[in-house]
């Protein structure tokens, strides 16, 4: 069994979910926000995309996350109730364990800087043993989430440590 640090040697990859970026109009804060607070919880290996709004699309960048063995796949934007933001909803048609306390905590952290956090359906869970985020995509709250539940949810990954922990 490996007995490695909380986030030492995880594998994370950050998803910017915006049309407007991912077409050149915009450039990403949040997605880069994200790495840096994850760099400053030991966690170094990343891989990082923009994609748009889809949900066929959003699915199919988790599932391939899933089978690179990313450890933690962060999606950022399409979190809010706005016609195109469908980030949780084609993440919770593939998400097999949801952690609906990783979820409250993002909500109750933003709803104590910000009214409108309880707006936002941030969503968490595990697709085998990928844990997957969706998080707002304004830069403060992308960081907000972040600040809400690392480097506790990091705990994670040593309970299943227990399972097959796969490095």
């Amino acid at each position: 069994m490996n007995k490695k640090p909380l986030g030492k040697d995880l594998k994370a990859k950050i998803v910017v979910c915006s049309d407007s970026i991912s077409a050149g109009k915009g450039e990403d804060k949040a997605g880069l926000a994200i790495q840096s607070k994850l760099e400053k919880h030991g966690i170094l290996g990343f891989d990082y995309v923009i994609i748009p709004d889809e949900f066929a699309l959003i699915q199919k960048t988790a599932m391939e996350a899933v089978a690179e063995k990313f450890d933690l796949v962060i999606f950022t934007g399409g979190t809010g109730l706005s016609p195109r933001d469908v980030t949780p909803d084609a993440l919770e048609g593939i998400i097999e364990r949801r952690i609906p306390g990783i979820e409250e905590a993002i909500r109750n952290y933003g709803q104590q800087r910000t009214p409108f956090a309880m707006l936002s359906r941030s969503i968490v869970g595990l697709i085998g043993e990928t844990l997957i985020m969706g998080v707002p995509g304004s830069t403060k709250g992308a960081e907000e989430s972040i600040d809400a539940v690392f480097p506790a949810v990091l705990h994670l990954f040593k309970v299943m440590e227990g399972a097959s922990f796969r490095h």
